[in-house]
């Protein structure tokens, strides 16, 4: 998709000016890849409005539990019923979408420039990470200067908006640095990619290890003219590194490291310029960026990461775990969930995750979240989400509850209550009731 015009963007700005929000008020976004995301975004922003991106898909129920502990004052989505968010009033802001306006007691917790993000799925579904945007801009900044991104790039943003990774890392990357911005997807496959960066002339694109996967078993090779090529959300293989840096001879490949509550980006590897016993490293920390291993460290040499950056989090904001600040060790200092090793050099090496979400269907789901759902349904006693392999090979979850009533449709009954809270990639493959001791049920 080409660059948004000045003309529109002043039209969304002005389409969202007339909503009346005062600064600082809060602002849900529930739309799908697009110029027009980016354009309610940055114009949410330039208005001193608090955007939170959500996914599109996110179920209205859930949009709304959302709306309701984060005090936001308004969603823009381009579904047409605002009864779904408890409202009956909805304004236009253009191309499709409109602003269903929410009621609010009291002034708003936040200010102008405060930017909320979704977490990284350890504080809940219904919290989310407090930052500044000016922070956000320095860790775009670093970022994109340790991934070689100059105002000559044509930079494509195939990854969903959502991510801080799309928004911080590629959309505010650009801004800072001056380069032209492209929006794609998703959904992602690798002929659409191919396609979209050879009609577009990219030449600098970010993508996940599941995505490198799909595009190694793909395609043979990628346009010339893409000069950078960044990995970025989950751990790549050694082996796909090398058969990626053999697809693309010649181009600059950079493998990195983050979390939302980080800023986000941590650490880059220039994985083109490094011998090959480096590969398994996600690279040194971007300046600013302090990392050190808590205590004890295990024999091996690793232990769990923590992060001291001046672009990490204020806070955790919303329905936090009762209050607790998941995460959140100081002002300034991150407990990442993620156990490393740091060789004596910097390197930092990626070994696991200590925290319970993991990959399902290239996905991030967090356990806890799926629990947190179905103990809100009544006559749950306890949810036990279990990893299993589906007949093509991919992950997929498997979910044993138990509860106080197993008849005939009590598990369809708990397959609707979970589907309207939870995202495609969080929903069950299966569910097994089983029958509650009566001495387990929870008070």
């Amino acid at each position: 998709m080409s660059p948004p015009s000045p003309l529109s963007m002043d039209a969304t700005r002005s389409g969202l000016a007339e909503l009346g929000l005062p600064p600082g008020s809060a602002v849900i976004l529930c739309l799908s890849n697009s110029v027009h995301m980016v354009q309610v975004y940055l114009a949410s922003l330039l208005l001193g409005l608090v955007p939170l991106a959500l996914p599109p898909a996110t179920p209205s129920a859930r949009v709304r539990g959302i709306a309701q502990r984060l005090r936001a004052r308004a969603v823009v989505t381009t579904r047409t019923e605002p009864e779904r968010y408890g409202s009956r009033r909805a304004r236009p802001v253009g191309r499709g979408t409109q602003a269903v306006l929410l009621d609010g007691d009291g002034p708003s917790p936040y200010s102008a420039g405060d930017v909320l993000m979704p977490t990284s799925g350890t504080s809940g579904m219904f919290s989310a990470c407090l930052h500044r945007l000016d922070s956000l801009l320095l860790n775009a900044r670093r970022h994109a200067a340790s991934v070689d991104m100059t105002a000559s790039d044509v930079v494509l943003v195939s990854l969903p908006l959502h991510y801080s990774y799309a928004m911080v890392a590629q959309v505010l990357a650009a801004y800072v640095r001056g380069a032209r911005l492209v929006v794609s997807g998703p959904p992602f496959s690798p002929v659409s990619y191919a396609a979209a960066v050879s009609g577009h002339a990219v030449t600098h694109s970010s993508i996940t290890p599941t995505l490198v996967r799909q595009v190694l078993a793909s395609l043979d090779s990628l346009p010339p003219h893409l000069r950078t090529l960044t990995v970025g959300g989950d751990q790549l293989g050694t082996r796909d590194v090398e058969a990626l840096l053999r697809l693309r001879a010649g181009g600059e490949l950079y493998l990195t490291y983050g979390l939302t509550e980080a800023g986000p980006r941590v650490s880059t590897l220039a994985a083109h310029a490094e011998p090959p016993r480096r590969h398994a490293s996600v690279g040194l920390p971007l300046p600013g960026v302090r990392p050190r291993l808590r205590t004890p460290v295990d024999a091996d040499g690793s232990g769990e990461l923590l992060i001291a950056s001046d672009t990490a989090l204020i806070d955790h904001v919303g329905d936090t775990d009762d209050g607790r600040r998941r995460g959140l060790v100081r002002p300034g200092v991150i407990a990442t969930g993620d156990v490393f090793r740091i060789d004596e050099d910097g390197y930092l090496y990626f070994q696991g995750r200590l925290s319970d979400f993991v990959v399902v269907r290239g996905e991030k789901v967090s356990l806890r979240t799926l629990r947190q759902v179905a103990h809100t349904i009544p006559g749950v006693v306890h949810c036990d989400p279990r990893l299993a392999v589906d007949d093509d090979g991919s992950t997929v979850l498997d979910v044993h509850i138990t509860a106080t009533d197993t008849g005939r449709e009590t598990e369809r009954h708990i397959r609707r209550a979970l589907n309207s809270m939870l995202l495609l990639a969080e929903r069950p493959r299966a569910i097994h009731v089983h029958a509650a001791d009566p001495t387990a049920f929870r008070k």
